[in-house]
């Protein structure tokens, strides 16, 4: 293994990392938001809507992350065709996110609705006993405890958020593992295992400082747990 190769091609993987950590980023906020709110509906028994939140769920976390972003790059713009819509000039970007945010949601919201079904019951009654409303219980009872007790699983389904991103090369992208095909087929093949152990070298990176943001998460919330 060639380690001074390895060296030398991690500056132009690095040219794409701005464009992966961006998809990462937005997907990342996107996700939280619908998690959330997946999770809050599953919470309040909303009729008719919990089970088709379920069938979502199920589908997501049955299928691949690469089976959904194929879908949503060849099947949106075929759908929204039938209603006079024309999506195909837009941006393999969207397309990235869209399929990301659609893929991950449901495994964000688990995590955040496992975590609320651990508060005990007692301290809703209490709040309840005390007066609180529903926001003021949420906001000085509920958050504080469910943030800490969801934040591993968070943390882990965020780390598979920044892996799917290398599936996104897939349908043209230009990222991290795109970039790297184009230096193993400007070489004509040589140095494959070099190119390939300098991406793992950059995602393994990446990992850790989800890993120890979310560490530091923890450390600052855990007392709220009871």
């Amino acid at each position: 293994m060639d380690i001074g190769y390895i060296i030398e091609i991690i500056p132009t993987l690095f040219n794409t990392l701005p464009l992966t950590l961006m998809i990462f980023l937005v997907s990342s906020l996107f996700t939280i938001v619908l998690g959330i709110i997946i999770a809050l509906l599953k919470i309040a028994e909303t009729p008719f809507v919990k089970p088709l939140l379920n069938v979502y769920s199920s589908f997501a976390r049955s299928n691949p992350g690469i089976v959904h972003i194929f879908l949503v790059y060849y099947g949106l713009p075929a759908i929204l065709q039938l209603v006079g819509i024309d999506i195909t000039g837009i941006s393999r970007v969207i397309y990235s996110i869209v399929a990301l945010v659609l893929y991950s949601a449901p495994f964000f919201a688990i995590a955040i609705e496992a975590a609320y079904h651990s508060v005990p019951e007692s301290q809703f009654n209490a709040a309840k006993s005390v007066g609180m409303t529903q926001s003021q219980m949420m906001r000085r009872i509920v958050l504080p405890q469910v943030v800490p007790i969801a934040l591993p699983n968070l943390g882990n389904a965020w780390i598979d958020l920044l892996q799917d991103t290398s599936l996104l090369f897939t349908i043209g992208l230009i990222d991290l593992i795109g970039q790297a095909d184009i230096i193993i087929a400007n070489n004509f093949g040589i140095n494959q295992l070099e190119v390939y152990v300098a991406i793992a070298l950059i995602y393994w990176a990446l990992t850790g400082i989800i890993t120890v943001i979310i560490s530091l998460l923890e450390k600052r919330t855990r007392k709220y747990v009871m």
